[in-house]
């Protein structure tokens, strides 16, 4: 009895190892998707797409698991931020957000049709009656011989080796997923700064257009007043050739009329002098108006880079967690394949064929496994 509980605590250990494995790299996969949650929490259109986008994903991997009713709830919740994005910023990406908002809907009814089949096929089948299988007949236990416990240990010193790979993978899967949410802190954080300094150059564009604007009506204003000084002054020279050329008017009234001719003269140099003020104030405003427009398109260059470098951070965490996908479905089928051998090899010792085949299918997903660590350290690197 000792000797079968030893063995079979050599045949459960690795199983537990990858069971553990396993729910980490689950538990990784939510903290990202948490993580992305929380990232789309703001009002800027990007974020709101990239939290729709996120949630139709985990949509469709609930329904390929046959989780309809959660992939319905994530399907329609992505549904409604595209249909805030419509209503909150309608000029923002109109050709993208209508595709994603064609895909999620088209996934809404695929669900419900999916549903509905299935709970009609659920209402017109009855149920069966359970069928327990009869326990074997005991037997006396016979020490197993060379043949099954040298596979056994090897089966155990390759889970010991996988296990290890498997958490190496997933440190450098974990760092690769933390420089990914720095970059992306650090573009949001570019962003926010660039649009910051961009609603400061705006603000003293709006009070330099207003400076400009109030030069040029008091240009307007000096051109009107030094017209009208020349009409009185043309009035004046007319009304004083007419006073000459009559000679009926006395001395003292051309003495007034040449004092006035006088004030007006000075009047038109004062106009003009007014006039050329603005005119210099008009031209500053303008080379002033300039060097903003210039802060302006510097800023706008600064904030196309920054978007670039968050376009790049959302790419490769996408490619991210489709390689984690891909592992965990190559753990599932590895994890199958063990179990199908320690049946075998408990059932019946002396079937060495399919023993040998099913040791051939492990090798092959040991294989297919060592090829996802591969490009898993490509995409690191």
């Amino acid at each position: 009895m000792e000797q079968k509980s030893a063995r079979s605590r050599l045949i459960m250990a690795p199983r537990h190892r990858v069971k553990r494995t396993c729910a980490a790299l689950i538990a990784l996969f939510f903290f990202i998707a948490g993580t992305g949650t929380l990232l789309g929490q703001g009002d800027d259109p990007s974020e709101i797409f990239l939290k729709a986008y996120l949630s139709a994903q985990q949509g469709e991997k609930l329904e390929r698991e046959n989780r309809f009713k959660t992939a319905l709830a994530k399907y329609r919740f992505a549904g409604s931020l595209i249909e805030m994005l419509r209503r909150s910023h309608a000029d923002w990406q109109p050709a993208i957000v209508e595709y994603r908002g064609r895909k999620i809907s088209e996934g809404i009814l695929r669900i419900q049709d999916r549903t509905i089949r299935q709970n009609a096929l659920s209402a017109s089948s009855s149920p069966l009656p359970e069928v327990v299988p009869a326990l074997p007949e005991s037997q006396g236990w016979s020490e197993p011989g060379p043949e099954v416990v040298a596979p056994q240990l090897g089966e155990a010193i390759a889970e010991t080796s996988l296990d290890a790979s498997i958490k190496e993978a997933t440190k450098k899967l974990r760092d690769k997923v933390d420089q990914l949410q720095a970059a992306l802190g650090k573009a949001r954080s570019e962003l926010e700064t660039a649009r910051k300094e961009k609603e400061t150059v705006n603000t003293r564009l709006m009070g330099t257009n207003s400076k400009l604007e109030k030069a040029q009506n008091d240009l307007e204003k000096a051109k009107k007043s030094g017209q009208q000084t020349g009409d009185q002054l043309a009035k004046a020279e007319e009304s004083l050739r007419e006073s000459q050329a009559s000679q009926e008017s006395s001395v003292k009234e051309q003495q007034q009329l040449r004092g006035e001719v006088a004030h007006l003269k000075d009047a038109l140099a004062a106009a003009d002098e007014a006039r050329l003020t603005a005119e210099k104030q008009m031209e500053d405003t303008q080379a002033k108006l300039a060097a903003v427009s210039e802060q302006i398109t510097a800023l706008q260059h600064r904030r196309d880079e920054a978007l670039a470098q968050l376009k790049v951070a959302k790419e490769t965490e996408q490619g991210v967690q489709l390689l984690l996908a891909e592992k965990d479905d190559l753990q599932h089928k590895l994890a199958n394949a063990e179990e199908k051998v320690r049946i075998l090899s408990e059932s019946d010792p002396n079937n060495a064929g399919r023993f040998a085949e099913m040791n051939h299918q492990l090798a092959d997903l040991q294989q297919q496994l060592s090829e996802a660590q591969k490009r898993n350290d490509y995409l690191a690197a």
